[in-house]
């Protein structure tokens, strides 16, 4: 008796899409090297607990695991330009990939003053007692904003003054500039200014105009409406809305891969001696765009 044949599965054709135009390419090639960042720095931050460190470090690595989930969210709202994927049905949100880029820009900045940056204890201490002014200022804006009891603002109130006399009387206080002093004093949390930091970092030399140009897009107006018309700022493939998210991708990629070689960099022997193999791509990357002195915190 004869057997019977099985009938042979036909494998599904692919759908074909149009080739990606050279904006696009652009774009993916920078995307790769986003990903490659940021598997590095997820790695970090599963192996960032329990490290043995000062107050400075601890802060430190809490600011870098809120960078880490900045930049996964970032990921999950990049256009998928994969070949299996239809990139006419790509979302380009611009103002929304700017506002997270924005993110993990100034995440960076507050990694670096607050964590890694070399400075004196004096200036360490200084900078704590500026944080808790910040921090007690703004929990009593919440308390007052919500009507709570006036005896609970009283003690905010004396507390923070108790706080401004301290820093008024610290020792580094002097060495500070005059807009410096006047941020201090204030309790804003960073007293450095954005100029100042590209003074001292040399991955924020471009930082006022790359702020500038994220902040363009993340405002509701004037700008971000202003540039809306039948092709661009719809979320639609376009060269200029492409441009502008090639733009913020590479601003993303640059401050991640110095939070995350600056975090590997102030542990070197918990975190350095983990990950030396793996941090040799990213600082060539580095490297090639230039940001290689900066990538260290270095001044």
């Amino acid at each position: 008796m004869a057997k019977s044949s099985k009938p042979r599965k036909r494998k599904l054709a692919r759908p074909k899409f149009r080739r990606l135009n050279e904006e696009e390419l652009l774009f993916r090639s920078q995307a790769k090297q986003y990903f490659r960042v940021l598997d590095l720095t997820m790695d970090v931050s599963q192996n960032q607990h329990s490290i043995d460190t000062d107050g400075r470090g601890v802060r430190a690595v809490k600011i870098f695991t809120r960078q880490t989930l900045s930049a996964m969210s970032l990921s999950s709202i990049l256009p998928n330009l994969s070949a299996d994927k239809d990139p006419d049905v790509a979302l380009w949100d611009v103002s929304s990939i700017a506002s997270i880029t924005r993110n993990i820009l100034e995440t960076y900045l507050a990694i670096f003053y607050s964590g890694i940056e070399n400075i004196s204890d004096e200036e360490a201490e200084l900078r704590f007692f500026i944080g808790q002014l910040h921090r007690n200022r703004e929990w009593y804006l919440v308390h007052k904003s919500n009507i709570s009891g006036i005896e609970t603002l009283n003690k905010f109130e004396e507390g923070m003054k108790e706080q401004k006399e301290r820093i008024k009387a610290h020792s580094y206080l002097i060495n500070l500039t005059h807009a410096q002093k006047n941020k201090a004093l204030k309790g804003d949390e960073i007293y450095y200014t954005k100029v100042d930091f590209e003074e001292k970092v040399s991955i924020c030399s471009e930082l006022r105009a790359e702020y500038q140009l994220l902040s363009n897009f993340v405002h509701p107006l004037p700008l971000s409406i202003e540039r809306i018309d039948n092709d661009r700022g719809r979320g639609t493939s376009n060269i200029y809305d492409i441009s502008y998210s090639l733009g913020c991708i590479e601003i993303a990629t640059k401050y991640l891969a110095a939070s995350t070689l600056g975090i590997i960099d102030h542990f070197p022997d918990q975190l350095g001696k983990i990950f030396d193999n793996k941090t040799k791509p990213i600082r060539e990357l580095l490297l090639t765009n230039e940001f290689n002195k900066s990538s260290q915190g270095t001044q």
